[in-house]
């Protein structure tokens, strides 16, 4: 007696491959065969089940309100998160104020050296020269 054909290749014969050897053995074993035929049969019910689309009463009206419910409360988490964020934000040094002060700051920091020397002031030209960028670039970020 030759083996019985497994379920792949029972699905493979109901799909139209399989081998001749294979179509010739389902035909002579009637175990196989009735396997083939409930195999049918089954999809038959599953091919019907899905043209004739849900049934009536299946669908959930409640999951569209909770689908709004969820929108917005992923918005109202945004908004409250956003205004969150933006009220914590630190104001800028020294208030914001006067912008042109700030400017002049920079500016006496960065050609502090040069004025000097054009002034003829040589210890007004040391002191600025004994400061380097990182001095300066203190000055800039922790204000005077």
């Amino acid at each position: 007696m030759s083996r019985c054909l497994t379920e792949q290749m029972l699905m493979l014969l109901q799909a139209g491959d399989g081998s001749a050897e294979e179509r010739a053995h389902l035909r002579a074993c009637p175990r196989c065969a009735a396997r083939h035929r409930a195999l049918e049969d089954d999809l038959g019910v599953i091919a019907d089940a899905l043209r004739a689309g849900p049934p009536p009463g299946a669908v959930h009206p409640r999951l569209r309100w909770r689908a709004v419910g969820a929108l917005a409360a992923t918005v109202a988490l945004a908004v409250g998160g956003t205004w969150m964020w933006r009220a914590a934000q630190v104001p800028p040094p020294g208030g914001g104020g006067d912008v042109s002060a700030q400017v002049e700051d920079l500016a006496g920091t960065l050609f502090a050296s040069s004025e000097a020397t054009a002034a003829g002031d040589q210890w007004a030209a040391d002191e600025a020269a004994a400061f380097d960028e990182d001095d300066e670039l203190a000055l800039l970020f922790e204000g005077p």
